[in-house]
């Protein structure tokens, strides 16, 4: 756009409903003669904390001054700017993506559609959160996600002018547990720090936890930056597992900090109260001269990492996953198994961190001495620097010759397609099964047949899954639990119980179901990648019923029951349960087999030995 002089800025307001004459003189405290006088007023004073409308907001929509240089106000300069607004509103009330242009809505709506008369304020609350009224974008963030998420807490705005309190008390103004104030008496007090955005996840019980062990009176949430690695208050730039490891040590109080009132004692870290760092860079107060928080994060000094844990060789691993950084990958399967394997390391001695798309390129991976890549959709490129490891868990169809070359070694979750690949490519590729967690699925956790009759943990995958697809069929009852069944159930008896179920409860209910269901990608089965489910399963010692995996039988060294046709399908989900399957002496006798031979601590140990045979080499 060309730049505006005065004249062209004076004409475009006075032709335009956004600018308001007796709303601009209310704001400004004066009262003017006539339209143009009030115009000229607002382009010698385009600076000030008056508003020229009441859903045009300057503060709001131009924080950094980006009309200065192109305009002589911010109004004319959103109002030559027609067709290239952008997506912010001149209000944080007015959303142009659902309501069009602002002046077309005016020309046939009052702007009290969009500011509601002031509620009454809730009372103050046990808890109370005080976030700065500055930076703008991030107050009114956080006045909707307390107000929305948090409604049994107090919501303090603080340190607000004139024209951030108008905006703000606009915004709360039908949020009654949110108020405009520079001070409130609560018994517990959460500050933030300016700039600091509001997480999409849970926080506030994890940041609040440790206040109620005895010497604490603080407690700092964990700040993350744009990439997911450690913000702050120490270790920045590290990945949260080594920040986990610090979890209740003392640490500065900075960024999200919560206090309780009169009591006196330490300030600790709460790591699993995490925070995006918004505008906040990346810091690191204090810690450099912490001897003890860096032995506990696993180094002797910073950037030195300690070599020697319980007195084992100690290696600093990193487990690549496919699944995302955000709370949406703690859904994906492959994070809850490097979780497990990562806990099954941290017992031989290793210093782990989960590495997702997000943090594959953080800077602190310089320091670490393995890189374990666990497959998922995408290939990725092997570390220069570190030992590379690569395991095959699933889409097997996806892996090159090339890939697995890259490796220092390769392993692959089925016998028959590692020694398919190894024979056709000349390359070792050993098999290392998928497996269970024996800390959560062992036998013995509750009775059996005392759950669902028949039970399909799973999501629909954009997909009708064969145990589901059979189940309707032959008209077998069976209780689904998982995300995207909308389009096929319920049907029948076949029924959507839950979305989910916590991850600390699926063992139980596994052990507790009469019969439970498990299929494969066709790849895998075909392939004889044994899921992770068969293993979780069997180890409580329920009943299982799986598709026709190629090699089942081999890998547990007895035969379990499989289907290939609805014929079989039909007669194995059939009553008497008791009928088709092992009694439960033998059923134990097999998970206690399971538990023995493919545990993620049996993994982890073949891990551990072939990443210290391959760096004694080098």
């Amino acid at each position: 756009m060309k730049v505006l002089d005065h004249a062209d800025a004076a004409a475009l307001i006075d032709g335009s409903c956004l600018f308001d004459e007796e709303w601009y003189a209310a704001t400004c405290g004066t009262t003017f003669g006539s339209r143009t006088e009030a115009i000229e007023h607002w382009l010698a004073h385009p600076d000030s904390d008056a508003s020229p409308h009441p859903l045009f907001e300057p503060r709001w929509l131009y924080p950094g001054g980006r009309w200065r240089g192109k305009a002589p106000d911010p109004l004319s300069f959103y109002l030559a700017k027609r067709g290239a607004r952008g997506r912010r509103g001149p209000h944080p009330r007015y959303d142009p993506e659902r309501l069009g242009d602002i002046e077309a809505w005016l020309a046939e709506h009052d702007p009290d559609e969009l500011l509601p008369p002031l509620e009454p304020r809730a009372a103050v609350a046990e808890v109370a959160v005080l976030v700065p009224a500055a930076p703008l974008g991030a107050a009114v963030a956080w006045a909707r996600h307390l107000a929305q998420r948090l409604p049994e807490v107090t919501g303090v705005l603080t340190g607000a002018g004139p024209a951030a309190e108008r905006i703000l008390r606009s915004v709360t103004a039908d949020l009654p547990t949110v108020r405009v104030a520079d001070e409130v008496d609560a018994p517990v007090r959460v500050t933030v720090d300016a700039g600091i955005r509001p997480p999409r996840w849970s926080w506030l019980p994890e940041l609040l936890a440790p206040l109620e062990r005895a010497g604490v009176a603080g407690s700092v949430a964990l700040l993350l930056a744009e990439d997911f690695t450690v913000a702050g208050p120490v270790l920045a730039g590290h990945p949260v597992a080594d920040a986990e490891r610090v979890d209740g040590r003392p640490v500065p109080a900075t960024g999200v900090v919560a206090r309780r009132t009169g009591v006196t004692g330490a300030t600790v870290l709460a790591a699993a109260a995490r925070v995006p760092a918004g505008e906040i860079s990346p810091v690191d107060r204090g810690n450099d001269t912490d001897a003890d928080l860096w032995r506990a994060a696993g180094f002797e000094s910073p950037g030195v990492p300690l070599r020697v844990r319980e007195g084992r060789p100690a290696l600093r691993w990193s487990i690549d996953i496919a699944a995302g950084a955000g709370p949406i990958g703690t859904r994906w399967g492959d994070y809850h198994f490097a979780r497990s394997l990562a806990a099954a390391l941290d017992r031989l001695g290793q210093w782990v961190a989960i590495d997702h798309p997000q943090t594959r390129g953080r800077a602190s991976r310089r320091l670490d001495d393995v890189v374990l890549v666990i497959r998922g959709l995408q290939r990725v490129v092997p570390s220069e620097h570190a030992t590379s490891l690569l395991w095959v868990i699933s889409h097997p169809e996806e892996v090159t010759r090339d890939e697995v070359a890259a490796y220092d070694a390769a392993f692959a979750a089925s016998r028959t397609w590692a020694a398919r690949r190894s024979a056709e490519w000349g390359l070792p590729v050993e098999p290392l099964l998928q497996c269970t967690d024996t800390t959560r699925f062992r036998p013995g956790l509750t009775e059996p047949d005392t759950g669902p009759r028949r039970l399909f943990v799973g999501n629909a995958r954009h997909r009708l899954r064969p145990s589901v697809a059979a189940a309707i069929e032959t008209g077998t009852p069976l209780t689904v639990i998982g995300t995207g069944w909308d389009e096929w159930l319920p049907v029948h008896d076949v029924e959507v119980a839950a979305e989910s179920v916590p991850n600390e409860d699926l063992p139980a209910l596994y052990a507790s179901a009469g019969l439970v269901l498990n299929d494969h990608w066709e790849d895998m089965r075909v392939e004889g990648f044994v899921s992770n489910r068969v293993f979780d399963v069997l180890a409580t010692g329920a009943r299982l019923l799986t598709d026709d995996v190629v090699g089942l039988t081999d890998v547990l060294g007895t035969d379990v029951p499989t289907w290939s046709h609805l014929s079989e399908f039909a007669h194995l989900t059939g009553e008497p349960l008791e009928r088709h399957y092992p009694d439960t002496e033998t059923r134990l006798a097999l998970a206690e087999k399971v538990v023995a031979e493919h545990s993620f601590d049996a993994r982890a140990a073949t891990l551990l030995d072939t990443a210290l045979r391959l760096r004694s080499a080098d």
